[in-house]
């Protein structure tokens, strides 16, 4: 633990809000701000140059805006826009701006951030479209951010180390990304790790690599670089069409692009940020609308087919792991928190794989 990362562990409790009304208010607050965004859609950026949400030392940065930390991460954004289109523009809207700031700006701590506006598929399009159309767009968000990523590597990277970062959306966009312009070229040896969550991550049966990557393995070690860190977080068993946790049955429904695998062959990546390289549950450091919180534990499971973090615990102000909000409904188990329940982990993780980056 650094002071750093869990800089209010030691507040008094308290002379703040419970972390049950901080989830609610959260939950809350990212759905007001998105419908708010929702309604003055603003026109498409008119040329193809990279628009940065988050760049070291830009104004008014919902990441923070630091600089000077020893690593770049790259971070992609999960599904946010409420743009009445299947794919968003590319404006900066206060959806990406709120969801930056609370799930990326953390990181500052150990790792200068960046993010492009990527024109994603929007929240419309992933509860009213067809596979087909789903897949497009999939396609065409995918098709911006690599010429983000090369605009990156080439105008802003300068040789350092960068840790990727993605939750949902912008996990399968990494997944994608490291399959076709990272693995097997030289740029892999800068890979820190890579952070991938809320995004199904493959790999073969019973092995730490072979599925999405075949030598970006799951992390083991703290220190371990060029590695994978990937679940997603349920706080009971996943019923049977669960989101999350099972491989795809099917090519195609994850965009074109990737060529991504399916089928009864893989299985998805659970790696536990708070014991990597372990199978028993381990204390997670949470943090949710900036207060840290340390009654919940974490622990791979396969309960019922289906690779997640099972999330157990509660107490001390937080509220019991089966209250926490299962959005939009079962089968995305905690999905809007997978950050957030183990994010003083993976900050701190950055800056142990961060020092060993600089080290070797």
């Amino acid at each position: 633990m650094t002071p750093t990362t869990h800089r209010n562990e030691g507040r008094d409790r308290r002379e703040h809000p419970t972390l049950w009304q901080m989830v609610v208010i959260t939950v809350v607050a990212s759905i007001a701000v998105a419908i708010g965004g929702a309604t003055g859609v603003a026109s498409a950026t008119p040329t193809e140059a990279t628009t940065w949400l988050c760049r070291p030392g830009q104004a008014a940065d919902p990441c923070g805006g630091r600089s000077g930390a020893p690593v770049d991460c790259f971070y992609v954004y999960p599904t946010v826009s409420l743009q009445l289109t299947a794919n968003a523009n590319r404006a900066v809207g206060p959806e990406e701006r709120l969801i930056a700031g609370q799930q990326a700006e953390p990181f500052g701590a150990n790792c200068n951030v960046w993010a492009p506006i990527y024109r994603q598929s929007t929240l419309r399009g992933l509860f009213t479209a067809t596979g087909n159309q789903r897949a497009t767009a999939l396609d065409l968000a995918y098709d911006d951010l690599e010429k983000g990523w090369n605009d990156y590597l080439a105008h802003h990277n300068n040789g350092r180390g960068v840790v990727l970062i993605g939750h949902s959306q912008g996990t399968l966009m990494l997944r994608t990304l490291i399959r076709k312009r990272i693995e097997n070229t030289p740029v892999q040896a800068r890979l820190v790790s890579a952070i991938l969550l809320g995004g199904n991550v493959l790999v073969r049966k019973g092995s730490l690599a072979g599925g999405d990557f075949s030598s970006v393995p799951a992390c083991t070690t703290a220190s371990q670089n060029g590695c994978v860190i990937a679940y997603s977080a349920f706080n009971r068993q996943p019923p049977a069409d669960s989101r999350f946790g099972r491989p795809p049955s099917e090519a195609g429904t994850q965009g074109a692009r990737g060529d991504l695998p399916f089928g009864p062959d893989y299985e998805v990546l659970c790696t536990n940020p708070a014991a990597l390289g372990s199978g028993a549950p381990a204390r997670l450091h949470s943090e949710i609308a900036g207060r840290s919180a340390r009654g919940y534990t974490g622990v791979c499971s396969t309960d019922g087919g289906a690779h997640v973090l099972r999330i157990s615990g509660g107490g001390n102000g937080a509220p019991p792991a089966g209250a926490l909000p299962t959005l939009p409904n079962a089968t995305w188990g905690l999905h809007l928190l997978d950050v957030n329940l183990a994010q003083g982990d993976l900050v701190d993780l950055v800056g142990t794989q961060a020092r060993a980056y600089i080290g070797r």
